[in-house]
């Protein structure tokens, strides 16, 4: 018993000593840019500069899920930071984006999907991030069309019972 425990002690130490990443990705004070609070334009700022800010993904049935991802480029002159990615509603979710400083030059993505259950008709949703560039936050849009009818499988075994 003494040996098993001993070696399970000796094991947990190794994965913790050695799990620990050299890499050190951590923020520091002097990589992040804050964006002077008059909104004025600031040259040092970082840029986020995106393939697009939106999609139209057209038509789509109802109950179909579509997922996109919006390329982007730090184009600025310092590290670009992800604060947040907020939906407009619980329809739309952020499924990735960048969580470490993305340093000038370096690319990212944010990928979002859009649940079309209960939405039929014309979509117009958001999707809000926040970084430390001016503006603070940018908004990317998805835009469609939501056709045909949803089925609703749970009222049909109740109207079988009344019918009986």
């Amino acid at each position: 018993m003494k040996i098993k425990t001993s070696h399970f002690v000796i094991g947990l130490f190794t994965l913790v000593m050695f799990s620990c990443k050299t890499d050190n990705r951590q923020v520091t004070s002097d990589m992040i840019h804050f964006p002077p609070s008059s909104g004025e334009s600031d040259e040092e700022a970082p840029i986020m500069t995106f393939d697009s800010v939106q999609i139209n993904f057209g038509k789509i049935a109802i109950g179909e899920k579509v997922t996109h991802s919006f390329k982007f480029t730090n184009t600025g002159k310092s590290p670009l930071i992800i604060s947040q990615v907020n939906p407009s509603c619980g329809c739309t979710t952020p499924k990735d984006w960048p969580t470490e400083p993305i340093a000038p030059g370096e690319s990212g993505q944010i990928t979002v999907e859009f649940n079309s259950k209960g939405f039929p008709g014309k979509v117009d949703k958001s999707v809000s991030v926040l970084t430390n560039c001016i503006p603070r936050t940018i908004d990317l849009k998805i835009f469609g069309e939501v056709v045909g009818v949803e089925k609703i499988d749970e009222v049909k075994p109740a109207i079988e019972m009344h019918m009986e």
